[in-house]
């Protein structure tokens, strides 16, 4: 089985969010009026948290790992703030994934 330590030259999945919300905040002060969790770099990165979460559900035993599969391949969380709140006005008018 091939080792499955993490290369030298490769970021992180840490840092790789990080990264991510980094350009989603600044591609939202461009945007004005778009939230950065709403930007496709703010979505990824939620994207990478939610299937680490489950990588390390599953790899730590969790008795239904298909169901932890499953809750994550469904991006059914509603998408988190990033940097400053949300617009309320904006989250009433175009709901996301709730």
């Amino acid at each position: 089985m091939p080792s499955l330590s993490r290369h030298s030259d490769r970021r992180s999945a840490e840092e790789l969010v990080e990264e991510l919300r980094e350009e989603a905040e600044e591609l939202a002060r461009d945007l004005k009026g778009i939230p950065a969790q709403e930007t496709v770099h703010g979505e990824a990165a939620q994207t990478l948290e939610e299937y680490g979460a489950a990588l390390s559900q599953i790899a730590a035993g969790v008795d239904d790992p298909k169901a932890i599969a499953t809750q994550a391949l469904a991006l059914s969380k509603p998408l988190r703030p990033i940097g400053q709140g949300a617009d309320p006005l904006r989250d009433l008018l175009k709901p996301r994934r709730t």
